[in-house]
């Protein structure tokens, strides 16, 4: 397997964050808001289900969650990962599964219909989760895909610091305690499916 096989599937998700990046926050054609997760105009503006992952509201929320890009392949590759995609497929997963909780959330059980969020820490504490699950129990498939993630005891530490901290983390005024555990909840969802 070729190594950048091996590394498009951190690149590609980097590389569309950074271009948003540039397009919204430093050209200003856009504002962030045009494309965040908005509970009240999610079934109207269908968009918004992909866009606001990939949308980050400053250069630090930007760096932060390359950061958690290049955490997560470590622990892949830590892993021993054998698909070229499993970061893809996590991706397409994790998108719908976390929005869902978060309308349900918002929309039925707190009432929020203005709640807006953006970034990628979703997906990064939903890949979390599912680190952690495989580097404890391992994980030979996703679904009919061969991945043959390994058990691993450092892997397992390391994530179990990681989530920790960005639990934490997210109770910070500013920060998004709903869409981090969105996240998380949905990468456990994606291991045990």
């Amino acid at each position: 397997m070729k190594i950048i096989d091996k590394e498009a599937q951190f690149i590609i998700p980097a590389f569309f964050c950074i271009l948003l990046f540039i397009f919204i926050n430093l050209n200003k054609f856009f504002l962030v808001t045009d494309f965040s997760y908005w509970s009240s105009n999610l079934i109207n503006q269908p968009y918004r289900i992909i866009s606001y992952s990939f949308v980050h509201k400053d250069l630090n929320h930007l760096l932060s969650n390359l950061f958690g890009i290049v955490v997560i392949r470590y622990c892949f590759i830590n892993l021993n990962l054998k698909s070229i995609f499993l970061f893809f497929y996590l991706i397409v997963f994790l998108i719908p599964i976390q929005t869902f909780y978060l309308f349900i959330w918002d929309n039925f059980l707190f009432y929020n219909p203005n709640h807006l969020l953006v970034g990628f820490s979703g997906i990064i504490f939903g890949s979390f989760s599912f680190i952690l699950l495989s580097s404890i129990y391992g994980k030979e498939y996703f679904g009919s895909i061969y991945i043959g993630l390994k058990k691993s005891y450092e892997i397992n530490k390391l994530m179990s610091i990681f989530l920790f901290l960005g639990i934490l983390y997210s109770l910070f005024p500013g920060i998004s305690l709903s869409g981090h555990i969105a996240g998380l909840l949905s990468g456990v969802i994606i291991f045990f499916l």
